[in-house]
């Protein structure tokens, strides 16, 4: 943070009081112009019991009330009297209008434990169950998890906007078998008053609802502020803005601030659209005004987050510049089909100082199974943020289990341990049975010490389900054959996944895809683990209780692991972002289907990812791009790597000197932006005259290493060598395009990208 305000800041900073939208990008130093900006107000008159800030989530408020209380400190002044303004989150602010309404008669009371997702999907589900007949309760037999989802996603769509559910219905493209989500959200709504229950969500469309329904309501809620701050005004919702505008009334002036380049909770039906034009429409005398430069990263990052954003069609055209004070930071591009493996060499190679300094970004959680267990193997402490570990998961637990049976340790097992890892295996993946007559079968497995699957066959209930019973035969049979098993442990854990149907069984069972991938996407992590150890169930078991031990001793002085999404708003020195491979970025469970404000979200997400970081940043993508599993994500080649590199590091090494394109295609528009802004020379190749290429002497590329470089084309643009022959290259562009060019006459017609 610079030890002087920008003139942008002081142009905030003391603004007139009125409506504003306040454009501020990753790292702008919003914070503290906004700490800046209250003090200012308070010395102006302006009471502090009557000023709001709204902040997103409970650590940007608890961030924002020190930073607050550290600018009042330092003031001279003290007009504000000891009274600090109000700083809650839209969900504090509508759980305490709630319980006001209940105290006034005109809410009901709720129980105190808030409804989880998971009660969410079990009612959803048990209400289908009762709603639907005929060839739609087999569909949902057979498609679960699609019912499940969409049937969530829509009470969230319902709940996050001010339509009614007929409306949002009408309004979404869903296919007839779904006729049902109105009155199933009726249900799940009587269901959820009758029992007194509330989500989150509840806290802010309760209230809502109840100043619709009672306008007296407005009395206790307008009017009794002056001055309202709204922060990552970009993650606002429907229900969140009706909020804001009950509490303003016709008195508060409201300031927003926010980055639509960094909205990332659509999911819970967040509009960039808000920030972008919405509220300027709404307040016509509306301000506009911006927090363009970063205090947080150098050039190279600015160029890379400016060249993957401008992609996108939702955004105000802003170009984020890095300030003038900001050293650069280092950006790295690791190519590396194991990113574990390269992660934890990389962070082997630094000291304790910088590895506490050091965050590991993972686009979902599914992810970090690797990581952790490459970082446990090296020794290597992190800890985690957000999320419970690998050691914890029931994916683990169950194949330890497993590699017990086998290597013969279940016969030294109190009755009570066999029954528990009885019941973990028998969920791996679910039989079917209700949790009863899960719990009784396992406890009479339980009373044997060996032989257990013959036991099982003899065993199996004769009052249930025939699929049940297959899966139960089929259980034995592996039973039997893994029981002290001397065999290396992955082809005993192949052997239980194939035979038990597993990937298929987790996807059955499972309330939605998303739950099921990830939990398949650990399994095969933790698999392919095992598989690497090569060695017999003993030894993997020692193996994986040594590393269950170093993971109960996280501290926070070590590496972090944590989401993207989690990272909103916060910052690092070393920013570790694995993935960027076709699978992962952009995330989606049907790449083939991807739509236009999908890959936009997705592009934000990385946006976040890349912009947290302050000393350097480190991307991981696939080198070995033959294979589907590891093609490159799209947003590889949009950043403009190699290029924005090298013009960062002239930048600053060598700021009056012209920077030489060396491209054929020369500059992109973002880069000649750039350097107009920092005053920085650029000097770009003539362009091909394609009709002289024929004329062209041949140019000697005999010293080029083909193999693992990037080309381009003067025609078909940047590709990658995937071979290397003798007299001849192979190059991948885009959409699998593959074509072979001889070397005797690549001179004419390729670079170096």
């Amino acid at each position: 943070m610079p030890f002087t305000l920008t003139d942008e800041q002081d142009a905030i900073i003391s603004a007139p009081i009125g409506h504003y939208v306040i454009s501020a990008v990753a790292g702008s130093g919003k914070t503290t112009t906004l700490a800046h900006r209250i003090r200012y107000l308070l010395n102006t008159g302006v009471s502090g019991k009557r000023i709001l800030i709204l902040m997103f989530n409970r650590s940007a408020r608890e961030d924002f009330q020190k930073k607050l209380s550290y600018v009042l400190s330092q003031t001279k002044e003290q007009t504000h009297h000891g009274v600090t303004p109000e700083v809650r989150t839209f969900h504090a602010m509508a759980y305490r209008l709630y319980k006001r309404f209940i105290q006034e008669g005109y809410l009901p009371p709720f129980h105190s434990q808030i409804l989880s997702e998971k009660e969410q999907d079990f009612q959803l589900w048990r209400l289908l169950n009762q709603l639907l007949s005929g060839e739609q309760l087999q569909d949902l037999k057979r498609y679960k998890k699609d019912h499940i989802e969409i049937s969530r996603r829509f009470i969230e769509t319902v709940k996050s906007g001010l339509l009614s559910p007929q409306l949002v219905y009408e309004g979404l493209d869903l296919e007839p078998k779904f006729n049902y989500l109105v009155e199933l959200f009726d249900r799940f709504e009587s269901w959820r008053k009758q029992e007194a229950r509330i989500s989150y969500s509840d806290m802010l469309y309760d209230t809502v609802l109840a100043i619709q329904k009672f306008p007296q309501l407005q009395s206790l809620v307008a009017n009794k502020m002056d001055i309202l701050l709204v922060d990552e005004y970009q993650d606002t919702n429907d229900i969140q803005h009706a909020l804001l505008k009950y509490i303003a009334g016709d008195r508060a002036k409201i300031s927003v601030v926010g980055d639509p380049d960094q909205t990332i909770y659509e999911f819970r039906g967040a509009k960039p659209d808000y920030i972008i034009k919405g509220f300027s429409e709404e307040f016509s005398d509306a301000s506009l005004l911006s927090l363009s430069y970063s205090f947080r990263y150098g050039h190279a990052v600015s160029l890379l987050a400016n060249h993957l954003i401008s992609r996108n069609n939702s955004r105000l055209p802003v170009l984020c510049k890095s300030h003038h004070s900001n050293p650069n930071t280092e950006i790295y591009l690791h190519r590396s089909n194991d990113d574990a493996s390269k992660i934890s060499k990389h962070l082997l190679t630094l000291d304790n100082t910088i590895l506490i300094e050091t965050t590991i970004l993972a686009r979902v959680w599914s992810q970090t199974v690797s990581i952790e267990l490459a970082l446990l193997e090296a020794e290597i402490p992190y800890h985690i943020e957000g999320h419970l570990g690998v050691f914890h998961s029931s994916e683990i637990q169950a194949i330890r289990a497993l590699l017990e049976l086998s290597a013969g340790f279940f016969s030294t097992f109190p009755a009570k341990t066999r029954q528990d890892k009885f019941e973990q295996i028998c969920q791996f993946p679910h039989i079917g049975l209700p949790e009863y007559q899960l719990k009784q079968l396992c406890q009479v497995l339980s009373y044997n010490d060996q032989y257990f699957g013959e036991q099982l066959l003899q065993t199996i209930p004769s009052d249930i389900k025939q699929f049940q019973q297959r899966k139960l035969q089929k259980l034995a049979k592996v039973f039997a054959k893994i029981e002290n098993k001397q065999a290396p442990s992955a082809d005993i854990l192949k052997h239980y996944a194939e035979e038990t149907e597993l990937y298929e069984g987790i996807r059955s069972l499972s309330f939605n895809h998303e739950q099921a991938e990830e939990r398949i996407r650990s399994i095969s992590s933790i698999m392919t683990f095992v598989s690497k150890q090569g060695k017999h169930p003993v030894d993997v078991l020692k193996l994986l209780d040594k590393l269950a031990k170093k993971a109960e001793y996280q501290h926070l002085e070590s590496v972090k692991i944590t989401s993207i999404h989690r990272a909103k708003g916060l910052e690092w020195q070393h920013v570790l972002v694995p993935g960027l491979s076709k699978k992962t970025f952009p995330h989606t469970l049907n790449p083939e289907k991807l739509t236009v404000p999908e890959i936009e979200s997705e592009r934000r997400l990385l946006y976040v990812a890349m912009t947290r970081a302050k000393q350097s940043l480190h991307l991981f993508c696939p080198s070995d791009t033959s294979s589907q599993a590891n093609k490159l994500s799209r947003f590889e080649k949009e950043l403009n790597f190699e290029q924005c590199a090298a013009f960062a590091e002239h930048a600053y090494s060598k700021p009056d000197d012209t920077f030489h394109i060396k491209q054929q295609r020369g500059a992109t528009q973002i880069l000649r932006k750039y350097a107009d802004l920092i005053n920085c020379q650029l000097e770009e190749p003539e362009k091909i005259d394609k009709a002289r290429l024929k004329n062209e002497p041949k140019q000697d590329l005999s010293h080029i290493i083909w193999k693992d470089k990037l080309v381009e084309h003067c025609l078909l643009g940047v590709g990658r060598v995937v071979e290397d022959k003798s007299t001849s290259f192979t190059v991948e562009f885009d959409k699998n395009d593959r074509r072979t060019f001889s070397k005797e006459f690549a001179g004419r017609f390729f670079s170096l990208f």
